[in-house]
């Protein structure tokens, strides 16, 4: 198992070694009085600098998305709601967090959220949008003078390796447009956000993990853009 470790410091230096070792006992094990005998572990290996790489990003990220400086990161809890579930276990096996690009609500806003652990994720978008969202979102990817540049800008990123991700993909091209219609893929989609290629456990454990996560979230900034333009019933624009 791995050693106590001292809090980490404000500054991110990366995602301490040995955290990925602690979710995989934790997966083993589900037990809260395990968990609390290793709390401090958890602590030092993932929610300490969890916080301090969100509170890393908030600077590099305001010169894509300004906006993000009225915005205040969320370092999501271990513990697992488990009213709804069958599965009873009481804790993540990951450490998540998202940075909001814009003010709103959790699932009003563009967000850049971080799952990290045994399989890290990275994504960013609205990865849900409510029905009038959706509505005036699809209505901007049908119109073909605003949804082929976007379709043609979202094609481009898809053969840089990220992947166009939602809640839910419907199986039929929803009415009222045609199941032949050329960007008929996006609209079957309920949202819209992009699922990043897929960070190594060593940058990760690095400094430089801030600077790859701004890297690659420069490359989509106008599509993300673009989403939540048309999110908001405003003409979208990849400018």
């Amino acid at each position: 198992m791995v050693q106590r470790m001292a809090k980490a410091t404000t500054r991110f230096q990366g995602f301490p070694k040995g955290g990925v070792d602690f979710f995989r006992a934790l997966a083993l094990r589900q037990d809260r009085e395990w968990f609390k005998a290793h709390k401090a572990d958890y602590e030092a290996l993932w929610e300490t600098p969890m916080h301090a790489f969100v509170e890393a990003l908030k600077g590099p990220v305001a010169t894509l998305f300004p906006d993000v400086k009225r915005t205040t990161p969320k370092v999501f809890r271990i513990y697992r709601d488990t009213r709804f579930s069958k599965d009873k276990s009481p804790y993540k096996t990951h450490a998540s967090a998202v940075v909001p690009l814009y003010p709103g609500g959790m699932m009003e806003r563009v967000g850049l959220y971080f799952e990290l652990g045994p399989a890290p994720f990275v994504a960013c978008g609205r990865w849900m949008m409510e029905p009038p969202v959706l509505k005036r979102f699809r209505r901007a990817v049908a119109d073909d003078a605003l949804g082929a540049p976007f379709a043609k800008a979202v094609a481009k990123h898809v053969a840089q390796g990220f992947e166009v991700a939602s809640q839910k993909q419907l199986k039929r091209v929803p009415k009222p447009w045609p199941k032949e219609h050329p960007r008929g893929e996006l609209l079957r989609h309920t949202g819209f956000a992009y699922s990043f290629p897929t960070p190594g456990q060593d940058l990760i454990e690095s400094p430089e993990f801030v600077r790859w996560a701004v890297d690659h979230l420069r490359k989509v900034a106008p599509v993300l853009r673009w989403v939540e333009a048309a999110a908001r019933g405003k003409r979208p624009s990849l400018k």
